[in-house]
């Protein structure tokens, strides 16, 4: 469980690091950027949810 901890705070900190990335592309015109930032947090909100759906059922066991 404590793993399940630690991986949802590195997802936590991934999705801030990469709004970060994407208001600073912005700022800067590097839209190639903007679309990897956008990627990457579009893929860990998808592993955020499938790792919390499954704390749900180890919880209920």
């Amino acid at each position: 469980m404590g793993a399940k901890l630690f991986l949802n705070i590195l997802y936590n900190i991934s999705i801030i690091l990469c709004v970060i990335l994407i208001y600073w592309s912005i700022n800067h015109q590097r839209y190639d950027w903007t679309a990897a930032g956008v990627f990457i947090i579009v893929i860990t909100i998808f592993l955020k949810i499938r790792l919390a759906k499954e704390v749900r059922a180890l919880q209920k066991k």
